[in-house]
């Protein structure tokens, strides 16, 4: 159990930390970039005021964003009405040649849009007062390199960032969920001391109730009810200490258990009793399905499912039962009709002593404790357990998948 919490913590803290800072890169990124395109176009509007040249007053006289503009490299294209190219100046640049400054105006003139960018060229189109246009065209290439340089550089310093505070965090995480430790095992621990302790007066109930059948017979109304409750009881007692020690366990470590052999002996077991309710259980199970475990918390999973079939299946209704192996998984599927159910809320009926219904749960004998020992059990083995509703809530399906395994039968 610390072991799966500290894994956890970390995980969390390293996915938290490595979305946080990207976020705040990515964001930092694009400010980054609206930034330079403004330039850009400051740039490219003083270039175009001055009919594509470099405009003759000093350094000094341009706009502070403007600074830079006599180390820029840019070109200009003019275009008449219809888009055809009828000068360049190619003064200021030396990678583009007349034929490729023609290609890009015609891509830019087509765009439609008056602004915009070409890989590391952004570009400006202007209409003049006589219909013709003049685009220029200002090379970004070692912005857009330095800008990705120092994108590279603060990736690493954050995710060195990260694998620093992750470091730290293995080192103190041991510390950091012990009191979370200590209180659960302590809360285990006094489930199942107390599940122990209710064993003796229950069994002492349940002797005395057997003694007093001996005196004035067993068709007792009264008898009959307190045997009823001790039952209840003892199944309620064992649940809770199977629950608590299932949670801290690994059932992987566990022999290998013939789980075909096992899910067989529970549905047979279940044949009285489906008779004097009136439900038919019907199980298919196929041969020579094994999983490392604990057959005896394998065995009672397999009980409360079917028990919990038979409780809340629909007057007369069949109870299947289904054991396949697929893709190296166990697979237990539990089906039976019901009088109707929300198909949103069958995933809570795994939630410990969650009660849907609580006047109709008691009444048949539940306390909200057997799904999540159901669960309790899946989980330690390395499986899952999902429950899923037909659409017009009239059939409910519990499936159990567990890793299957190879190796003598114990």
């Amino acid at each position: 159990m610390e072991k799966r919490l500290r894994v956890r913590l970390i995980v969390t803290v390293f996915c938290s930390l490595t979305v946080l800072l990207g976020l705040i890169l990515g964001v930092s990124v694009q400010t980054r970039r609206f930034q330079q395109e403004a330039s850009a176009d400051v740039y490219l509007n003083i270039i175009l005021d001055n009919d594509g040249v470099l405009p003759k007053e000093s350094k000094d006289s341009l706009e502070a964003e403007a600074e830079g503009i006599y180390d820029a490299r840019f070109f200009v294209v003019w275009l008449d009405e219809n888009g055809v190219v009828t000068s360049t100046n190619l003064d200021q640049t030396t990678t583009v040649d007349e034929e490729q400054a023609a290609s890009f105006a015609h891509l830019a003139y087509t765009s439609g849009r008056d602004s915009g960018n070409f890989g590391d060229y952004r570009y400006l189109v202007r209409e003049k007062s006589d219909g013709s246009y003049v685009i220029g065209f200002l090379d970004r290439s070692r912005q857009n390199s330095d800008t990705q340089l120092s994108v590279v550089n603060e990736s690493l310093v954050m995710f060195g960032g990260v694998l620093v505070v992750t470091g730290i965090l293995i080192l103190i995480s041991r510390r950091i969920v012990a009191p979370l430790v200590k209180a659960q095992e302590s809360q285990q621990q006094f489930v199942i001391d107390a599940g122990h302790d209710l064993r003796t007066p229950v069994s002492i109930i349940s002797a005395d109730a057997d003694v007093l059948a001996m005196d004035i017979g067993e068709d007792n109304e009264w008898l009959h009810d307190i045997k009823h409750q001790v039952g209840v009881m003892s199944d309620l007692t064992e649940s809770l200490i199977v629950l608590s020690r299932a949670a801290s366990a690994d059932g992987r470590k566990g022999d290998v258990v013939d789980l075909s052999s096992l899910v067989g002996e529970e549905a047979s077991s279940f044949k009285s009793r489906s008779l004097l309710e009136g439900h038919e259980v019907r199980s298919t199970v196929e041969s020579g399905v094994s999983v490392r475990g604990n057959a005896q918390y394998l065995s009672r999973m397999v009980g409360a499912l079917i028990d919990n079939a038979m409780k809340y299946s629909s007057e007369g209704g069949a109870i299947d039962v289904r054991l396949t192996a697929r893709r190296r998984q166990a697979q237990l599927e539990v089906s039976n009709p019901v009088e109707g159910v929300d198909p949103d809320e069958v995933n809570r009926w795994f939630d410990r002593f969650y009660q849907s219904d609580q006047s109709r749960t008691h009444r048949k004998g539940g306390y909200g404790i057997g799904l999540s020992m159901v669960q309790a059990v899946a989980t330690s083995h390395g499986g899952k357990v999902k429950a899923t509703a037909a659409p017009d809530g009239r059939s409910v399906t519990f499936t159990v998948t567990i890793p299957t395994t190879k190796g003598d039968v114990k």
